[in-house]
């Protein structure tokens, strides 16, 4: 359980940081081992991390889904979403920890930013695994000796390592290759995932792409099969569950985190969408 620490540092530990300016590079044993290889469940506001192992393996549970992984992989775990994990003893491997803002910047001109939306997990051919090894050697290297012109090599480093992770990923689609309305619902689930708390109701949405109700739920029917409230509703109910697991708090508490202002709605809405209550979901999670 989470208790009331929603959002954390690094490995779960209270902390505060500079999101504007981050990029950390350690090895995965040096701080694993010292929580005896169990990271508890946590996630992070605007710090994206990275994850590759090259030796081991681990059981990761990425919000509410879990499995597990054997090295060589690379795990890529975006700002807010829930993860925790269980390590094999002496796994080996780096971890990237990277400000939102700084990881935008330097994928932007990539064309695929929204693949960085949500957390997936690629494994490491083994014609690759010398190349991105070496590759986390140079970043870890240059994060720990200052030298001249560092910020500009550790950002460089950076996006070879974040383009070889978005071509190795499942879905590496270029936004330039999309259609105009493809781009409209990834605009709409991007706003989605960052308003999602605060506002509920379509017409908000289409108002900030540009783009009439009518139609969003019509490209959004074209692309997904779901109308746009269904996806707003989806979230909702996905980030309803990680609460459920996760955080150790009331569920009247959980509704108006969620922009419910009436405990007794979210609990018929969550009912709607799951066939059960948030109370006996979280007795069925435990």
């Amino acid at each position: 359980m989470l208790g009331n620490v929603e959002f954390v540092d690094f490995y779960g530990e209270d902390g505060t940081f500079a999101p504007q300016t981050l990029l950390y590079c350690e090895a995965l044993v040096q701080r694993s081992e010292q929580h005896n290889w169990t990271i508890q469940p946590h996630r992070h506001r605007q710090i994206t991390q990275v994850f590759v192992v090259l030796e081991g393996g681990v059981d990761v549970r990425l919000d509410t889904q879990q499995q597990t992984i054997s090295a060589p992989v690379a795990i890529v775990i975006p700002e807010g979403v829930m993860h925790g994990f269980d390590w094999q003893a002496d796994s080996q491997g780096v971890v990237l920890s990277v400000a939102s803002p700084l990881l935008k910047e330097v994928t932007s001109n990539l064309g695929v930013t929204s693949r960085l939306d949500n957390a997936f997990v690629t494994p490491i051919p083994n014609t690759d695994r010398d190349y991105v090894a070496q590759l986390c050697q140079q970043l870890q290297h240059e994060a720990n000796q200052p030298n001249a012109f560092q910020e500009a090599m550790l950002q460089a480093l950076l996006q070879q390592l974040m383009i070889w992770l978005l071509r190795a990923g499942s879905d590496n689609t270029d936004d330039a290759n999309l259609t105009k309305s493809e781009r409209k619902v990834r605009q709409f689930r991007a706003l989605i995932s960052r308003h999602f708390m605060q506002q509920h109701q379509v017409g908000w949405y289409a108002k900030e792409i540009r783009v009439s109700q009518a139609h969003l739920n019509q490209i959004c029917r074209e692309h997904t099969g779901e109308n746009a409230l269904a996806l707003i509703h989806n979230v909702l109910i996905n980030e309803a569950k990680r609460f459920l697991v996760f955080a150790d708090m009331p569920v009247a508490e959980i509704a108006e985190r969620l922009g419910f202002s009436d405990p007794g709605y979210f609990n018929k809405f969550f009912k709607r969408y799951t066939q059960t209550s948030p109370a006996k979901y979280r007795k069925q999670t435990q």
